[in-house]
């Protein structure tokens, strides 16, 4: 799935110092000025999170020329704020959008920062639904502006400043300190938010934004999603400055692999402890082959469909992945976890992938292995 950014990007710059005494000239501090810092803000911040992230995105930036916010930082205090505004001709970029093919985009974001680029968001919108991209915004106008978009992501000041309360389609309402309130696709959320030392809101709604796509991108349900941009959201608000979320701040990947032939009692526990140990399951599956190569020709006892179909049906894993090499270490390359769990006594160091992540053993079950229920039955049957 492939994301595209629109709307207002702005420089976020920072001044960092020590301020230590006031000014004789008037009663302000003085700043022992540091060191000074840009990053992209607005919807440039937005775009810099989902990238971040590993979202494939587009940033369509129509800002000329930017502006500029620059914020003066005592150790971690905000002591002033100089914005230098600049407004773009809305029509001029309306008429290069109306120009673009936007079909290769599933989800669109228009972050409104009010500075020109989305002055003319209903037309935009008429011209984005056309190629059948879901339209995302973060609006700083009047609710009926975005009319036509899937979902509208306000604030609890611009839910009442802007009349959001009229608003007919999905819709996110965010407000510091409190749980977030949701309906999308007609279904109503109520996501917990806990409380957490804030010290700098800068970026806060992009960063819940971000985590909320990258949530949508991976195909996750709409509470997961939601859940991943209130930590996203509460990650950003416990650093200084503008702050790009990375994939780790918002879910830990755990991996295993195996057969998981003839599943027993064994492998579902085993299952349960390596899932418990991060909030996304991924399973490698040995092929048919991987598995005659592992366990000699006469295995496996269910080919590798019924063994995906059982593996499945247990409801613990959340991606399931048939590989035909005799190691998963290709897969694990792909999936880039960060945490990979075998079973047993193995040597941690000795673990395929070890170099790739980091490795936890957990012990087998007693009393379950799938070669000692096969030879029961080859005792009982012979």
């Amino acid at each position: 799935m492939k994301v595209c950014v629109i709307g207002d990007v702005i420089v976020d710059r920072y001044i960092y110092g020590t301020a230590d005494r006031l000014s004789p000239e008037a009663p302000i501090p003085i700043l022992k000025q540091t060191s000074i810092e840009d990053s992209l803000g607005g919807a440039g911040n937005l775009y810099q999170n989902l990238k971040s992230l590993g979202v494939d995105v587009d940033l369509l930036d129509f800002s000329n020329p930017r502006c500029v916010k620059t914020r003066v930082i005592s150790d971690t205090t905000h002591i002033a704020r100089v914005d230098d505004d600049h407004i773009t001709d809305g029509l001029a970029v309306l008429a290069q959008i109306q120009a673009i093919d936007f079909s290769q985009y599933t989800y669109i974001i228009l972050s409104d920062y009010a500075k020109g680029v989305l002055d003319e968001v209903h037309s935009i919108i008429e011209h984005l639904n056309k190629f059948g991209c879901k339209v995302i915004v973060d609006p700083k106008r009047m609710y009926a502006h975005y009319t036509g978009a899937w979902l509208v992501k306000p604030n609890g000041h611009e839910y009442h400043k802007y009349g959001f309360d009229k608003w007919s389609g999905s819709i996110i309402k965010t407000a510091a300190g409190e749980n977030v309130v949701a309906c999308i696709d007609k279904t109503s959320y109520n996501v917990l938010v806990q409380k957490v030392d804030v010290n700098d809101v800068t970026g806060a709604g992009d960063c819940f934004l971000a985590a909320f796509v990258y949530g949508l991108v991976k195909q996750y349900d709409y509470k997961t999603c939601l859940e991943l941009a209130v930590l996203g959201a509460t990650k950003s608000v416990e650093h200084v400055g503008t702050y790009a979320l990375k994939r780790e701040d918002l879910e830990t990947i755990v991996f295993t692999n195996g057969c998981f032939d003839v599943l027993h009692p064994g492998h579902v526990i085993y299952l349960q402890q390596a899932k418990a140990l991060g909030t996304k399951l991924i399973i490698g599956l040995n092929s048919d082959d991987s598995t005659k190569h592992l366990k000699g020709p006469n295995r496996p006892i269910f080919d590798q469909v019924e063994r995906l179909k059982a593996l499945q049906r247990l409801g613990i894993a959340d991606e399931i992945h048939i590989f035909n090499e005799h190691t998963p270490h290709n897969l694990i390359k792909q999936i880039k976890p960060d945490i990979i769990v075998k079973g047993g006594d193995y040597n941690p160091n000795e673990v395929v992938g070890n170099d790739l992540a980091r490795v936890v053993i957990v012990p087998y079950v007693e009393g379950f292995s799938t070669t000692g229920i096969v030879e029961k039955i080859n005792a009982i049957v012979w």
